[in-house]
């Protein structure tokens, strides 16, 4: 993008990711930015880090900050609404943990959610993450994404006043003091880099238009990527830190993993095993055990049909026609009513299905 755009409106290349700067303002040149799905942007942090490279990987493995982030946090009143163990460095977070552990293994799900948990809902190592993220009000508020953004588009973004206690007081103010409003999401690169000169109201050739259009979408191979890396605790955790990314840009998880109770397994696959009690599974079921299975669903049929017809307008006929239709019910064959007699005849209750527990994203906070 950066070559396209020297080819069209000339200029230089004078940093990677260019910050806010009061001089770049002052020119009085448009400022365009370029900003991804939160999703997106933290894999790409870690596997930056997997290769040895970043901020974030640099503070994390340097053990002398470590040492004094610890020392630090020991010599730290605690607060008297504090709970216990809030805002503790867990036992063996350290340089080499980091090493081993968060950044050892690029392929590693486990290792990219236990790291994203790390920065994102822990915190005691905020000032080790990010110093500027963890004096700014922006950390009570949104995500480390949500601060690099004001940091770049937002003017007085690294000096946030603590009056800024929500988010929609931090969106008027981002609104407020925004250097700009022309931004280019890389899931769709094209589209909007066209949208952008267009309104800048740069003429283009027919060559340059046909040049952004083969632009390649940076989004495109990214839902399969999303879906192996993240489970559904580490997407609600990137929705909630950086929801106003997500409002402003209009991003949503993908569509492969918006439907959270679902995401992680495919349709149909381990139900019957999913729904038998613990320690059942393999369980071969008897012959008698079959057909009373088998008169067990008979009777709930009947049951619905006889309240079908029955309808609404009597309800107590309604109950009385199913225990009708069950008496008449016939085994399919002579075996089949023997087998009915020797066994009970009412259908054995389900087991209860455990009560899934919601999970907290932020259990640290």
């Amino acid at each position: 993008m950066k070559k396209l755009l020297g080819d069209i409106v000339g200029g230089e290349t004078s940093g990677k990711h260019a910050g806010y700067a009061d001089e770049l303002v002052a020119t009085g040149k448009p400022i365009v930015g370029y900003v991804c799905n939160p999703l997106n942007w933290y894999l790409t942090q870690w596997k930056l880090g997997c290769a040895g490279k970043g901020d974030i990987h640099k503070r994390l493995t340097d053990q002398d900050r470590w040492d004094q982030l610890k020392a630090r946090r020991a010599n730290r009143p605690l607060k008297d609404n504090a709970r216990p163990g809030a805002m503790e460095i867990p036992e063996g977070w350290n340089a080499e943990y980091a090493k081993a552990t968060w950044y050892a293994d690029a392929e590693s799900p486990d290792a990219f959610r236990e790291w994203l948990k790390a920065i994102l809902a822990n915190k005691a190592i905020r000032r080790l993450v990010d110093p500027g993220y963890a004096g700014s009000p922006i950390n009570k508020l949104a995500g480390l994404m949500t601060y690099h953004l004001f940091m770049s588009f937002v003017r007085g973004g690294e000096n946030v006043d603590k009056s800024i206690d929500t988010l929609e007081a931090l969106e008027a103010l981002g609104a407020a003091n925004a250097i700009t409003a022309h931004f280019i999401r890389a899931e769709s690169i094209g589209a909007d880099l066209l949208h952008v000169l267009t309104t800048l109201g740069i003429k283009l050739t027919e060559e340059q238009r046909a040049a952004i259009d083969a632009m390649k979408d940076k989004g495109a191979g990214d839902v399969k990527v999303v879906q192996r890396f993240y489970d559904v605790p580490s997407l609600r955790m990137v929705a909630k830190r950086d929801e106003l990314i997500s409002k402003l840009f209009g991003y949503t998880a993908p569509p492969t993993v918006a439907d959270a109770d679902s995401f992680g397994r495919k349709p149909g696959k381990n139900k019957d095993k999913a729904d038998k009690p613990a320690g059942t599974e393999g369980a071969k079921l008897s012959k008698a055990e079959k057909e009373q299975k088998r008169l067990a669903r008979e009777q709930r049929q009947a049951r619905k049909a006889a309240k079908g017809a029955a309808g609404d307008s009597d309800e107590a006929a309604a109950k009385t026609k199913p225990a009708r239709a069950e008496a008449k019910m016939k085994p399919a064959n002579a075996k089949a009513a023997k087998a009915a007699k020797t066994q009970v005849a009412k259908p054995p209750k389900p087991a209860k299905a455990a009560k899934s527990r919601r999970v907290d994203d932020e259990d640290d906070e």
